[in-house]
């Protein structure tokens, strides 16, 4: 149940399956949660003090995955990482290391552009890390607001 409570933020995930409701529903009945809530939201802060201790290396390169695209506009390699987090201040704050670590590992991959995403999970908010002049010319077409 932990495990199905962890991945899917429980009842705020927006696609949220009816049969994972109630599969979450029926083994809390089984384990006697009685606060499903409480339960994924202890486990979000657990995994968010963790985030909090990994290296700049280790939240650039934690979750990311790497796209190829042959485009009239942009040919090329984009690298897409993702941050989540119940507390995305104490991400955001480390910008000074974290920016010069994700120009690295642009680098180390060959990538065209890398962008980091720092989701807090509770807000339902996302802050994007732009690294370069390239990254903030494709944020800017993508999300034109």
């Amino acid at each position: 149940m932990c495990l199905v409570t962890n991945a899917l933020i429980l009842y705020l995930y927006p696609l949220l399956h009816s049969q994972t409701r109630l599969m979450v529903a029926t083994l809390s009945e089984i384990a006697a949660v009685d606060d499903i809530q409480f339960l994924a939201s202890q486990q979000f802060k657990a995994k968010s003090k963790e985030l909090a201790g990994l290296s700049a290396h280790g939240l650039v390169n934690g979750d990311q995955k790497c796209f190829s695209f042959a485009t009239e506009t942009f040919t090329g390699d984009v690298g897409f990482a993702v941050v989540e987090t119940t507390d995305d201040a104490v991400i955001i704050d480390r910008l000074d290391e974290l920016l010069p670590e994700i120009v690295a590992c642009k680098k180390e991959k060959n990538l065209s552009v890398l962008f980091v995403a720092v989701v807090n999970i509770v807000e339902l908010k996302g802050t994007l890390l732009l690294c370069g002049p390239s990254e903030l010319s494709m944020a800017k077409a993508a999300f034109p607001d």
